[in-house]
């Protein structure tokens, strides 16, 4: 349903590069032949930019206007590189020194001359680490090209005790777009919901008839409570629309459903397989992870408790004795539950089945049977966005445990060392091991990366 064009132009967006070269001679045959060959290897991870040819060193010096906005990274198409193009350094963006097929690092010279005045610069040994950095570089222009929308009281900005919400993340949003690059907006729950009163019945019923289709069962009982969550869908998505914002987060427990009782999992999860990233409970710091997991991976992510302990099947948790037992347990055998009520469908091997939300007779969610028996990476940037922790775990199962619609039954490498470094109870979860590549783009943001591995 989501064909925004600001997700199409942030968390879909290929790496944008511009080839620039300098002096003249076989500048056109040279620049073809390099993209050609960087095309043929990085496929659709890259988008080439029209090239710029800087003919002469009084040219050099205007070397910016040569440059297009739209450009994430730069390639240095010449072969020998002039001394004249150290300004290639100033620009600000990284650059790219491409041999054949990404073979040999035959071309160190030129990457050193360029990062002996501060360029960041980059070549290969192959074409595996040139496409996982052509990847990780991706990642940071879509953090450079995207915009939250923070749905909700912020911690500290209200005086309303109920609406403090999850504390434990990084609310400034000027250092969120110095550090990330990412721009946040905070939109009023009130705002929301006076944007979903105007939702015609039609527009919702339109919203259901193309959601009809992921339910198993769509039971009358449940019909009016969906009605309502796609109300707020719409309502989400209009102004997404109109902010040009490509991923979400919603404070629910603590000020949307302290003014109005509307439970927005199934909305979340719409967004999350439409590539708009999608986190709950007001926490921006997961949702950020979030965004760094799907823009990395190009699948959706998803956001979670880290428990040690079993589920209680409604409202609550279980008795003390019971949850000391299973902490010891999981502590041991290094195995955690991940648990929440986002479910991309795309990440399912099932269809939604409906159900209220924990057991409580209230709200709506939807429980569909997530892929185990799988690799995933978790982990989350540090509130004050100096690090980020990671590590990968088997998924041996995945059952609808109520309280907390989705559990995930995880075998971790070192469940105590992932909790004594992790900062919060919640994670982000992608499919698959990118812990490499994910080094990479912490890296390139600054950010230090902490590898939970397995014990020795």
């Amino acid at each position: 349903m989501i064909t925004l064009l600001d997700v199409r132009m942030s968390s879909l967006r290929p790496l944008m590069i511009q080839p620039i070269y300098f002096g003249g001679g076989d500048a056109e045959n040279r620049i073809n032949k390099t993209v050609n060959d960087m095309s043929s290897v990085l496929g659709n991870l890259v988008s080439f930019l029209p090239s710029a040819v800087v003919p002469d060193v009084k040219s050099v010096a205007n070397l910016k206007a040569y440059i297009s906005p739209q450009a994430d990274v730069l390639l240095a198409a010449n072969r020998h590189l002039p001394v004249w193009a150290e300004n290639l350094a100033y620009l600000n963006l990284p650059v790219i020194i491409w041999t054949y097929q990404g073979y040999g690092a035959r071309e160190r010279d030129r990457v050193s001359f360029l990062r002996s005045k501060g360029a960041t610069a980059y070549d290969f040994v192959d074409p595996d680490e040139a496409r996982e950095v052509a990847r990780a570089l991706r990642t940071v222009a879509r953090l450079k090209h995207s915009k939250v929308l923070f749905f909700g009281a912020v911690p500290g900005s209200t005086g309303r005790f109920e609406a403090v919400g999850e504390v434990g993340s990084c609310w400034s949003f000027d250092e969120i777009k110095r550090k990330l690059g990412v721009t946040v907006k905070q939109i009023p729950i009130n705002y929301l919901l006076k944007r979903m009163d105007i939702v015609s019945e039609e527009e919702a019923a339109e919203v259901l008839e193309e959601w009809k289709e992921d339910f198993d069962d769509l039971k009358e009982e449940y019909r009016e409570r969906l009605f309502e969550v796609a109300k707020m869908y719409k309502a989400m998505e209009t102004i997404i629309s109109e902010q040009g914002a490509n991923a979400i987060t919603i404070s629910c427990l603590t000020d949307l459903f302290q003014t109005r009782f509307i439970t927005p999992c199934i909305a979340l999860s719409k967004f999350s397989d439409a590539m708009v990233p999608a986190g709950c409970e007001g926490d921006l710091n997961t949702l950020l992870t979030m965004m760094l997991f799907s823009f990395t991976s190009d699948e959706p992510s998803i956001m979670g408790n880290i428990y040690l302990f079993r589920p209680e099947c409604g409202p609550g948790f279980p008795p003390e004795d019971v949850i000391l037992e299973d902490i010891k347990a999981s502590l041991r055998d290094n195995k955690a539950r991940f648990t929440h009520d986002v479910i991309p469908l795309r990440l399912a091997t099932s269809k939604y089945r409906l159900a209220d939300y924990h057991a409580t007779g209230r709200g709506i969610t939807a429980y569909a049977d997530l892929r185990s028996g799988e690799k995933v990476t978790l982990g989350r940037i540090d509130p004050r966005l100096d690090r980020i922790v990671l590590t990968v775990a088997d998924i041996e199962k995945v059952e609808d445990s109520v309280h907390c619609r989705f559990s995930a039954w995880l075998k971790m490498p070192d469940v105590k060392a992932y909790l004594q470094n992790i900062s919060s109870h919640h994670s982000a979860m992608i499919y698959g091991d990118w812990t490499s590549t994910l080094i990479r783009v912490s890296e390139m943001l600054g950010l230090r990366p902490i590898v939970i591995e397995r014990r020795t």
